[in-house]
């Protein structure tokens, strides 16, 4: 409904970075990731300096492994809006995949001391645990769980990816 609603405003006002970077993030949710990369190069191409589209491409190509253009994405958005935690998170998933633990464990560390998000920390205890680095997994992974539990019901059974992260990385520590 809300792509319908879009498409109609498009024909009236195709100058909108912003209505296109609503309309790519539609095309994202709905698991077509062309037309997301479509729509959001139509974004920054209209608006360069809206950092939220060089995020959302970030998402998106962190979404199909396309690593590299994550990271190219996410560094440009950090370079315009370096205080939005959640981007040095994801770019630390996108250097990991890159294989560059040391710079991917500096985006965790920095993600984690401007903001105490439970995804943060189940995302780099998953990596330090793919690392070998167990004790340091368990020392994330207990962050996580004291951050987690201080969510409300509703949200902790929200996710279903981050339910089985966290039961997977429960029994790999034991």
């Amino acid at each position: 409904a809300a792509l319908i609603k879009y498409r109609i405003a498009a024909v009236h006002n195709t100058n909108s970075a912003q209505l296109w970077n609503n309309i790519g993030m539609c095309f994202f949710g709905k698991q077509k990731y062309v037309a997301a990369v479509a729509c959001l190069k139509k974004a920054l191409y209209l608006d360069p300096f809206e950092w939220i589209t060089s995020y959302n491409l970030g998402l998106v190509h962190l979404n199909v492994h396309q690593n590299a253009s994550a990271f190219h994405y996410l560094s440009a958005a950090l370079n315009i809006k370096p205080d939005f935690a959640s981007t040095y998170m994801y770019l630390g998933v996108a250097l990991n995949r890159l294989n560059d633990f040391e710079n991917a464990c500096n985006a965790f560390e920095k993600a984690i001391s401007m903001e105490r998000d439970h995804l943060f920390f189940l995302n780099y205890s998953v990596v330090l645990v793919n690392a070998g680095q167990i004790d340091s997994a368990k020392k994330m992974f207990t962050e996580f769980e004291v951050v987690f539990g201080e969510l409300p019901e509703d949200i902790q059974s929200a996710d279903v990816d981050v339910t089985e992260q966290r039961n997977l990385l429960s029994q790999t520590l034991k």
